[in-house]
Order: C-alpha cells, then sequence, then structure tokens
C-alpha cells in the first residue's frame, strides 16, 4: 500500500531510534527481469517479475523496491524485512528468495498468481463459500502460531498482507512491521504508520505489541475474511476508534459468519491481554469448527440431492391432523449503533407493541403451552411398558423407551418459559385389511434389531445433550450436536438397510419419516447457531429452551420411524410380536 494511505497513522513516540544490524542474503540483480507494476509499498513499488536459479531455472517472483532517495535509517527498515522472512520457513508464508542490496536495493519473494487476499475475496464474494473462509483463517492461525513459537509478533495481520497461491491456500506476507520480541515482555514501537483500525487498545494507547496484540488483529482479519474483503470499522476515523474500542463496542458478526466462530473473535477483543486465547489454542479451535462447518456443508448436500418423496396414501386412510398453530413473537431491534444492519436472525417471533403486551402473551402462551406439555406427558406416560415383573412368563423381554418433555430437559429455574412441543400423536388409521398393529414401542424380540439400537442411542445423544447445555460454553454446543447428527446418520442407514425387504406400501411412509429427521437436525443446528450467538444477551435461557425443544421433537419423530418400522416388519412376518 501508498505510504500516504488512511489506513496507517502515525503514532509518535519521543523515544524512537533505528534498529541495525542487517545481516547480508545476496543475490545477484543480474537474475532478475522486471514485469508489470503490481502495486506501491511503503518505501517503492512493488514489480512481477522472473528470477533465474544457479541451475537455469525460471521462477516467477514479486520484487519489492526501495528508492534511491530514501533514508539510511528507512533504508535498515526495508531490509530488515527480509532479515527476518530469511529465517521463516512455514507452508502459509510467503518464502523469501534473496536480497539485491546494491542501489536501488530490491526484496525478491515468490510470486503468487492469485494476487492479495482482500482483493480476491471482493472479486470471487459470490463463489467463495463460508467453510473456504474458515480454511483461510485456519491456514493463517497456523502460520502465527508457528511466529508465536519463535517469539515473533507481525503487527500489521490484515487481508491486505496475505496472499492467495491457489484457491485453496493462503500465506501471511508483509513482514515490514514485524519483530522479535525475544526476551522482552512486549516490543515498544517508534515512529511509524500503524494500522489503527486493526490494533488492540493497548497497541493503540502504549504501542505495546505482544503476541496477545497479534491475537486481537488476527481477530479482525477474521472479520474481515468472513466479510469478504470489508475493511473493519469502515464508517468511523482513525482518531474515534480508540474511543469506540474503550466503551466496549466490537465489530458486528458477519451476515454469514457461523455464530459459533463470532463468539471465537470476541474472545479474542477481550480489553485484558491475558484474557485472549493463545495461537496454539486458536487453531485448536478452528480446526474443530472447520470440521463442523464441513460434517455440516456434506449433510446440507445430501439433503439437497434428494427431494423429499410425495406421501400416497390409500383413500380410506385418514390424514393427520393440522398441527396447531403457534403463537410467534419477536424482541425489539438491538440497539448497536455500530451495527445498523444487524438484527435478530430468529424468524420464529413477532414484536408485541409495549413491554407490557409482551409479559401478557408471554403469560398467555405459558399456560396455554404448560397445558399441552401436560396432555403429552400423559401421553408419554401411557407409552411406557409395565415392568418386567408384570409381563407374562411366556413373554419376550423387551427395552422400551420414552423422550422426555423439554420441560423435563431444563433446569428448574427455567419453567417460566414458553415452551413448543413436537407433531401431535397420530391418530389411528383404518386398516384395508384385518392385521395386527404393535403399539408405540411394540414388544418386540429385538435381537439384532440395529434399528431400535439406534433409535436408543439417539436418545441418548438427546439426553446428553440435556443434561450438558447448561454446564457448556458456546463452543461446546457442536460436540453434542455433532453426536445427535451422527447418530441419526447411524439410523437412517440401518433403516435404509432394511427397506427393501419390507412391504412396498410401507416404504412411502417410511421414507417420509426419513426426510422429517433430517429436517429436524437443520432446525436442531438453526436453533443451536441461534443459542451460540445468544450467548450474552437476556434472550440466552430462551433460545437454549428452544434448542432443547428441536432436540425432542427429533427424538419423538426417531420413535415415530421406529413404530413405522415396526409395523412394516409385523406386517412381513419378519419379528416375534408378543401379544398379552
Amino acid at each position: 500500500l501508498a505510504a500516504d494511505s488512511d489506513i496507517y497513522a502515525e503514532i509518535p513516540d519521543e523515544s524512537s531510534r533505528p534498529r541495525s544490524g542487517v545481516q547480508h542474503y545476496g543475490i545477484s540483480r543480474e537474475d532478475v527481469t522486471l514485469g508489470r507494476i503490481l502495486g506501491e509499498g511503503f518505501f517503492g513499488e512493488v514489480y512481477e517479475g522472473t528470477y533465474t536459479t544457479p541451475k537455469g531455472e525460471r521462477v516467477n517472483v514479486a520484487v519489492k523496491t526501495c528508492k534511491k532517495d530514501c533514508s539510511p535509517e528507512n533504508k535498515d527498515k526495508f531490509l530488515s524485512e527480509a532479515v527476518l522472512m530469511k529465517k521463516l520457513d512455514h507452508p502459509h508464508i510467503v518464502k523469501l528468495i534473496g536480497i539485491a542490496e546494491e542501489e536501488p536495493t530490491w526484496i525478491i519473494m515468490e510470486l503468487y498468481p492469485y494476487g492479495e487476499l482482500g482483493q480476491y475475496l471482493e472479486q470471487n464474494k459470490h463463489c467463495l463459500a463460508v467453510l473456504t473462509l474458515i480454511l483461510y483463517a485456519l491456514q493463517i492461525s497456523k502460520a502465527l502460531a508457528y511466529l508465536e513459537a519463535i517469539n515473533c509478533v507481525h503487527r500489521d495481520i490484515a487481508v491486505r498482507n496475505i496472499l492467495v497461491a491457489s484457491p485453496e491456500c493462503v500465506k501471511l506476507g508483509d513482514f515490514g512491521l514485524s519483530r522479535y520480541i525475544e526476551d522482552e515482555e512486549y516490543y515498544k514501537a517508534s515512529v511509524t504508520r500503524l494500522p489503527i483500525k486493526w490494533m488492540s487498545p493497548e497497541s493503540i494507547n502504549f504501542r505495546r505489541f505482544t503476541t496477545a496484540s497479534d491475537v486481537w488483529m488476527f481477530a479482525v482479519c477474521m472479520w474481515e475474511i468472513l466479510s469478504y474483503g470489508k475493511q473493519p470499522f469502515f464508517w468511523l476515523e482513525n482518531k474515534d476508534v480508540i474511543g469506540v474500542l474503550e466503551r466496549g463496542d466490537r465489530l458486528p458478526k458477519p451476515d454469514l459468519c457461523p455464530p459459533v466462530l463470532y463468539t471465537l473473535m470476541t474472545r479474542c477483543w477481550d480489553y485484558d491481554p491475558s484474557e485472549r486465547p493463545k495461537f496454539k489454542d486458536l487453531v485448536c479451535s478452528l480446526s474443530d469448527i472447520f470440521l463442523m462447518e464441513k460434517e455440516l456443508a456434506k449433510e446440507q448436500e445430501r439433503n439437497n440431492r434428494h427431494r423429499p418423496p410425495k406421501i400416497m396414501e390409500p383413500p380410506s386412510f385418514q390424514e393427520p391432523p393440522p398441527k396447531p398453530s403457534r403463537p410467534r413473537y419477536k424482541p425489539p431491534p438491538q440497539s448497536n449503533l455500530l451495527a445498523p444492519k444487524l438484527q435478530f436472525q430468529e424468524e420464529d417471533f413477532l414484536r408485541p407493541n409495549s413491554r407490557e403486551e409482551a409479559q401478557k402473551l408471554w403469560e398467555i402462551e405459558r399456560l396455554k403451552m404448560q397445558q399441552v406439555l401436560d396432555k403429552q406427558q400423559k401421553q408419554m406416560e401411557r407409552m411406557v411398558m409395565p415392568p418386567p415383573s408384570l409381563l407374562p412368563p411366556a413373554r419376550i423381554l423387551c427395552l422400551s423407551f420414552t423422550v422426555s418433555s423439554p420441560q423435563q430437559l431444563l433446569p428448574e429455574k427455567e419453567t417460566d418459559y414458553t415452551e413448543f412441543t413436537g407433531p401431535p400423536q397420530k391418530p389411528p388409521r383404518l386398516a384395508v385389511q384385518q392385521s395386527i398393529y404393535p403399539a408405540p414401542t411394540a414388544n418386540l424380540d429385538r435381537t439384532d434389531d440395529t434399528v431400535y439400537s439406534n433409535v436408543m442411542d439417539l436418545v441418548r445423544a438427546v439426553l446428553q445433550l440435556k443434561n450438558e447445555i447448561s454446564l457448556l460454553p458456546p463452543e461446546g454446543y457442536i460436540l453434542m450436536v455433532k453426536n445427535v447428527g451422527l447418530s441419526l446418520r447411524k439410523l437412517i442407514g440401518s433403516v435404509d438397510e432394511i427397506l427393501p425387504i419390507l412391504p412396498a406400501a410401507s416404504r412411502t411412509e417410511i421414507e417420509g419419516t426419513q426426510k422429517l429427521l433430517n429436517k429436524d437436525l437443520a432446525d436442531l443446528i438453526n436453533k443451536m447457531r441461534l443459542a451460540q450467538q445468544n450467548a450474552v444477551t437476556s434472550l440466552s435461557e430462551e433460545c437454549k429452551r428452544q434448542m432443547l425443544t428441536a432436540s425432542h421433537t427429533l427424538a419423538v419423530d426417531a420413535k415415530n420411524l421406529l413404530d413405522a418400522v415396526d409395523q412394516a416388519k409385523v406386517q412381513a412376518n419378519l419379528v416375534k410380536l408378543c401379544l398379552e
């Protein structure tokens, strides 16, 4: 970037002093052929070029030049970048080839064909998936963890200083502001132009640079990446940034940023440097987020690949009753002046006209839903099998289960909140032929019944979610929901295995229930993201409640799938049915 760019501003310091001790890593100027100008840096132009190695190989390079009228002090600073880069060896850090020290001084580096990440993001924002953006952030975090391990602070982490080597690989570059901190606790910057909008409060106020201040800058860089190259605080001038940060305001969540990733960003923006995570921890967290988003993307692709089948039933069958209507509300919009476009993302709410009206509506809704919950709980209790001691001797011993309502899945202190329920129980269907249908969770011989075992595993995963959600940080929700998703995948896979041997008339209903379960999982994931996003707001408990409601609905529908499979097995005489 040009030296007069408004991204950088001076922070004067009376104790300024030049740094010396440049080592020599010479390269012959005759081996480098300059091409077109790529841009302009602090000290001079940056050219595209070709370097001929001693073995005769031709390598595309980027050549940083230093102006002839540059002062000895600035020349020393210019060369210090090359000295530092020569010692670095990492797959996600730009590789230095050499230095031509005679006037005009050149720094020769590898050339990456896709250019700066900021421009690449803006030009390709319509085709870059969020998963790819998270991959870029993960790769840069690995490069910074490497710098952290060798006690080096970068001081200028931004998309303009990241180069795109390929659509799946980025590299951290521009070490012009980087310094080794060695045995000192921090590096104090001298007179120089610094990127204010990317800097931590202690860096702006005291020119104090540490690995913790690099963590702050990296989170701002992640914000840039997830915003497809937008400049942070573009609505503010440099002089106003510190006041905003001192008030506790932070950059808003980018539209497509996963809530768990934004939560990680906010941890990096803690005012206290000691409370910010280390880069080695960020690598682990970003790896988990990347794998989770990759799994979700695969699940979404599978769902999009298959259209939901039309459920055709004989004319004599009765259609299930429609679901009861649910009142919907929406909380007041957030008053974040920094993010005028940032709004509550849950669509299942409408806005009451006043606080008093909202309170009345919540109370009415709570009473209504409590009645529904009581009724549903009684229905579920009737589904429980009698204890083994009461079963006839000839009866096959079978397991049974019930799914607790969301009211039971939450701590007692949360009972004043509105609750939603799963779908109503289907009415009995009129059979065309006289057949024996098992009761819900039928008393069948469950030996080698993989469908039943997988339903039980799914219910256990839901119960684990219920037991641990109040103890976990928002980023811990991912593992719980992932366990539910993996259990559901095993269940659907086991049903697919036996589907070909079941009666054709039963397959449509079973396949439709499978599609419903996939929809339930997608809803659970959406509720999880909402709970993560609102983890530090007054809506936290309600969002967690909705998350548990979604998991309850999924468990109930899994039980309905088991019933449908059991009925089909009985019709096909594939199991032993125990009669009273």
